[in-house]
């Protein structure tokens, strides 16, 4: 089991991208709907292409700051083939902040496969979850109505930390027997540097050692969650209301927004603290052809919403030249 990383300090820890839930009336959903996918790739050993059968190299190195101009790391892959389109220092370590987010919804809508809680089951609030700090939807242990799907949309659209807290301790029980099937299904997938110490991607409070990860490694786990056919829905949602109106979330993500995105973007998760620096796993579909791109450790937001647009486009233009 993956040692546990202290509780995060409401007030002293850094987030992604921090803000408050906007407060909304009578306002509708902005809800995305999914593109028709192709079929996504599926790593396996195959030169050129995402593979998962990497030798392990996980760290438990503390690295007091992962990021530079205009990012630490960059990968970009076809969606559809699994080929490596564009790389620079995808194997190196880097600290995804709340692109982690991508695995608590993973395993979050495989549980929901097995049957072992359903999208519309209410989650208790536990003074655990409503104690995480960062952004949130500000959970309180009275509330009884917020479902599966609601947290959902809150990890996705608001990257809630105290809603990822919610659903992690709803599914296994507890963030540490989560966070052991974090790095269990990274294991899986062929992860071989990420190792996971939080369900959320805020640093621990005692300066010891972030979830880590790969531009590579992110990149698996970004097919992994697009070969599920939930994750758009989510992902994709530009305005997500909650407590019958009353919360209005709105997307991290400006490349998945309609006015100033990126044409096809739905996808995936932005992430940022201190010491990792701008990251952002994007995904967009143009004409049945999908791109993933992964950047990490960018040294503000506009740097690695531009760069991020940029590697997309040399993404759908490779598949151009190439077709």
């Amino acid at each position: 089991m993956e040692p546990t990383a202290p509780q995060p300090d409401r007030q002293a820890t850094a987030s992604d991208e921090t803000t408050t839930p906007e407060v909304s009336a009578g306002l509708s959903p902005t809800v995305a709907q999914p593109a028709s996918l192709p079929t996504i790739y599926t790593p396996a050993s195959e030169p050129g292409r995402l593979r998962n059968d990497r030798p392990d190299r996980r760290t438990t190195r503390n690295y007091s700051s992962l990021k530079e101009t205009p990012y630490h790391g960059a990968i970009v892959v076809d969606a559809r083939s699994g080929k490596i389109l564009f790389e620079e220092r995808a194997g190196t370590y880097g600290y995804p902040a709340s692109v982690t987010k991508l695995m608590t919804l993973l395993l979050t809508l495989e549980a929901i496969d097995r049957g072992e809680t359903a999208l519309n089951d209410r989650v208790r609030i536990t003074a655990e979850a409503a104690g995480i700090g960062g952004s949130q939807l500000w959970l309180d242990t009275r509330e009884t109505d917020l479902t599966v799907e609601d947290l959902l949309y809150g990890i996705m659209v608001h990257s809630a930390n105290d809603a990822a807290r919610a659903l992690s301790i709803h599914v296994a029980g507890s963030r540490a027997a989560f966070v052991e099937r974090m790095n269990q299904r990274a294991r899986e997938l062929g992860m071989n540097a990420t190792r996971y110490v939080t369900d959320h991607g805020l640093p621990p409070g005692d300066s010891s050692q972030p979830d880590i990860s790969t531009p590579y490694d992110i990149a698996l786990l970004s097919l992994a969650c697009l070969r599920h056919p939930k994750t758009l829905t989510y992902s994709g949602t530009e305005l997500h209301y909650l407590r019958e109106g009353a919360t209005m979330l709105a997307t991290r993500n400006a490349l998945a927004k309609r006015v100033d995105g990126y044409a096809g973007c739905d996808g995936l998760k932005t992430g940022y603290h201190q010491r990792g620096g701008w990251s952002l796993a994007a995904t967009a579909e143009r004409n049945g052809r999908r791109i993933v791109s992964v950047v990490l450790g960018s040294p503000d937001k506009a740097t690695r919403n531009a760069i991020s647009r940029q590697l997309l486009d040399r993404g759908f233009e490779a598949l151009e030249t190439n077709r």
